[in-house]
């Protein structure tokens, strides 16, 4: 009977054992991968060592530049030694005899600007090119002057023309000195000087596409009528730019009529000019009272803003003094960044004039100063003449000149390499330090998008194709920030290991416990020596 008892537990306990065993198993073999595949957080693939490489390419745009005409032996190395100091470019400067039809232009034509007209036509320089030609014929140039710009992307020089005058002039033509250093980096940007350094900080930051808004201000509508055609003055004068602009970056005009709003201003009466007077310095605090009610929040894009400031009649006419106490020639301030604002004095209405005084206003005041703006925040190389120089006059002086649309699409793209090595080499290093941060296919594709066209555009810009630079460039940034800041990857950035312990020990010590538990049942059952038999006599 006893036999039996033991027998019937030894076969308990083999069951009991059997079944731990099996819960064991089913924990291991089907629990554990199931909760790590459903916790595991998905990372696809980066090029991880192309970034390490391109990071290191160098970052330098290929300009061409052809001398046409009988030259002295030591221009041309002069001219490229001075060259050279340039930071970001390099010049690849080649010779060659002017062509007879060339000679012929400059025998017939009766002037420097015909000339320039007619060189255009049959002279291809291409985009990010420059040519200089030499010209002996001494009736084209003023008596002081030894260089001329053109329209396009042709320079004219006399044949003893100051190398280091020219130089210079090549250097601002090719990009805005203040943007190349904004480029290069910000430890060249800090070494500025502090007016030179203000004007750097002055430009925007570069993206694809900008929002132009011109806002109209009228404080007192009860008492002024404003006429002005936004619509024609932007056709007239804005549209020519923006077409220009189009390969390089696009806007997009808007136009706006805000009234009973004016500047948070008190501006104090001078006796010396009998007008009331704002400090310059002081202009830009007043933008933070208006921002609310210019919609800037409505557009995604950065939004540049050109106001129109119509003085309340208590404080006109109202002026804006510079820093030596002196009012501006333009009455109008630029806000870095931002935009500008511009006051426009209107004529006071007569005593017994009736409410509301009826005003035009002057476009070409307006969208002249809003041009001049635009220059300086895009940045747009500019020149201007000093003794020795002379610049054409554009045929329509709102429109661009070839070289210096050049100049900004070689800003741009200098700027874009910058910004798109800093925002994947940033994205990298947090994928690196932050375990948790998903990375979806979308974004892996977004990546290995941005560093082909990366790379694209370090080599077109090195060989001189700066239009395909210009575009590869926009490209790769939209890409590159579009994956910087896509969402899916603060899925779980800010679930860190200490949360995972507290959500995951409580879920599966329960479970753990009695599962151990009954292993040491089934190892004690595995390794109990079995009964010997006793030998019967």
């Amino acid at each position: 009977m006893t036999k039996l008892v033991e027998e019937k537990d030894m076969a308990g306990s083999r069951e009991g054992a059997w079944a731990a065993a099996g819960f064991a198993a089913v924990l291991v073999l089907v629990g554990l991968p199931v909760w790590w595949y459903t916790t595991t957080v998905y990372r696809a693939h980066l090029p991880y060592s192309t970034i390490v490489n391109l990071s290191g390419q160098p970052l330098y745009h290929a300009t061409g530049m052809t001398l046409v005409g009988e030259t002295t032996a030591t221009l041309s190395v002069e001219l490229e030694k001075n060259l050279r100091s340039m930071q970001g470019i390099k010049f690849q400067i080649s010779k060659r005899k002017p062509r007879k039809e060339e000679i012929a232009m400059i025998k017939s034509a009766v002037s420097l600007s015909d000339l320039d007209n007619k060189l255009t036509q049959i002279m291809h320089v291409a985009a990010g090119t420059l040519a200089v030609f030499v010209v002996h014929e001494p009736d084209f140039f003023e008596s002081n002057v030894s260089i001329i710009v053109g329209r396009h992307r042709l320079t004219y020089v006399k044949p003893g023309v100051d190398v280091q005058l020219l130089s210079t002039v090549i250097k601002s033509m090719v990009i805005d000195p203040l943007a190349n250093k904004r480029a290069q980096g910000s430890k060249l940007l800090h070494q500025l000087p502090g007016m030179h350094k203000r004007e750097a900080m002055r430009q925007v930051p570069t993206e694809p596409g900008y929002d132009v808004t011109l806002t109209l201000m009228v404080p007192e509508p009860h008492r002024t009528e404003i006429d002005w055609d936004a619509k024609a003055a932007v056709n007239e004068y804005l549209k020519p730019v923006v077409n220009q602009l189009e390969s390089v970056t696009k806007l997009i005009v808007r136009s706006q009529v805000l009234y009973m709003s004016g500047l948070n201003v008190s501006p104090k009466w001078s006796t010396d000019h009998e007008h009331f007077a704002l400090p310059q310095d002081q202009l830009p605090l007043t933008i933070n009272a208006i921002e609310a009610k210019l919609g800037s929040f409505v557009w995604t894009r950065p939004s540049l803003h050109f106001v129109i400031y119509i003085p309340r009649k208590k404080q006109m006419p109202l002026h804006i003094h510079s820093s030596d106490g002196e009012p501006t020639e333009t009455n109008s301030f630029l806000v870095p960044r931002w935009g500008g604002v511009m006051i426009h004095n209107i004529p006071l209405a007569k005593g017994n004039a009736s409410f509301p005084h009826y005003v035009t206003l002057d476009s070409h005041w307006i969208m002249s100063t809003v041009l001049t703006h635009l220059h300086r925040l895009l940045p747009i190389p500019s020149l201007k003449e000093t003794e020795g120089l002379k610049i054409l006059p554009s045929l329509d002086t709102c429109l661009l000149t070839e070289w210096q649309l050049d100049g900004l699409a070689r800003a741009r793209v200098s700027y874009y390499l910058s910004n798109i090595h800093i925002t994947l080499q940033s994205l990298c290093e947090l994928v690196g330090e932050i375990s948790n941060m998903v990375i979806s296919d979308e974004v892996g594709g977004w990546v290995w998008g941005a560093v082909e066209e990366w790379s694209e555009c370090g080599q077109a810009a090195r060989e001189g194709r700066l239009q395909e630079a210009t575009l590869y460039c926009s490209r790769s940034f939209t890409q590159a920030d579009a994956a910087f800041f896509h969402p899916s990857m603060l899925a779980l950035l800010y679930f860190p290991d200490n949360q995972k312990y507290a959500i995951y020990v409580p879920l599966f010590l329960p479970v753990s416990i009695p599962v151990i538990l009954s292993l040491k049942m089934v190892l004690g059952l595995y390794w109990k020596p079995s009964p010997r038999k006793e030998k019967v006599e």
